[in-house]
């Protein structure tokens, strides 16, 4: 078996998907509050040396987060070949791409510092733990990791029961995939998953949640449970798992509130 280093440069947002928003290797990047864009390999972009290991000398165990998300990675230019040719999401697809989102979800800065402040706080943590086992029965296990495992370590150990939890959950979200305008496209930030959460913030995704996720220059994802109350965002009456022409204002609006999802930085189209 071959040895994993001692130190692995981990990236947040995986190199595939910001292949998508780059040319030859390299991507414009524009830090937000400053006016200077700079060209910077898509290798470094967003990396961190072993921020996805878990506490253990076992290097399967270790890795075992960037080895999953390097196998969910494997299909995403599938994903976006199929969407090209065939103009629709077929459902081997769907999966796939729930659990990419789900995972970069899960690496980005803005969500990590969420769920760690619902497990450092005793009042949340509780709620967490009950919210996120919800479907799997895993309460006591995960309290009990929670309990064990020092701080530093708290959040990478419950990161697995997320990903479980919000593939399920969004695995009940509607799909609709949009085109770009002719002459424009899709951007994205280091925060590339949108969540409209309508003011509703009392689970980690409520029912009432809409997301929005650039795929590519080409399409973006909308997300959308199918009995939410709110009803009034013209995106749900396109068709579902196909993909979809929009107008000029529609998407230009979208493109502003995906670049004012950032992080740090806005990704500029090469």
């Amino acid at each position: 078996m071959k040895k994993e280093p001692e130190f692995q440069n981990q990236h947040k947002i995986p190199q595939v998907y910001l292949n998508q928003f780059g040319y030859k290797s390299k991507l414009s990047i524009l830090k937000v509050g400053t006016s200077k864009i700079e060209n910077v390999s898509i290798s470094e972009f967003s990396s961190e040396i072993n921020i996805f290991d878990l506490p253990f000398d076992n290097d399967k165990i270790k890795r075992h987060y960037e080895n999953l998300f390097n196998r969910i990675e494997t299909r995403y230019k599938t994903i976006l070949s199929n969407l090209k040719n065939q103009g629709k999401l077929i459902p081997k697809d769907k999966y796939y791409l729930i659990a990419f989102i789900v995972s970069i979800m899960c690496r980005t800065e803005p969500f990590r510092l969420k769920i760690s402040d619902l497990i450092k706080n005793e009042k949340t943590r509780e709620k967490f733990i009950k919210e996120i086992t919800i479907f799997s029965n895993d309460y006591n296990e995960t309290k009990e990791l929670l309990d064990i495992f020092k701080m530093d370590y708290k959040l990478n150990m419950a990161l697995g029961t997320v990903i479980s939890h919000l593939i399920r959950v969004f695995s009940h979200f509607e799909i609709v995939i949009i085109k770009e305008k002719k002459g424009e496209s899709w951007l994205t930030t280091d925060n590339p998953v949108y969540i409209d959460f309508k003011e509703n913030h009392s689970y980690i995704i409520p029912i009432e949640a809409e997301v929005y996720f650039p795929l590519s220059k080409e399409y973006c994802l909308f997300m959308f449970h199918p009995e939410s109350k709110n009803k009034k965002n013209p995106l749900r009456n396109l068709t579902i798992n196909k993909v979809n022409n929009i107008n000029f204002e529609l998407f230009d609006k979208i493109v502003k509130e995906i670049a004012n999802n950032f992080y740090e930085y806005i990704i500029i189209n090469n």
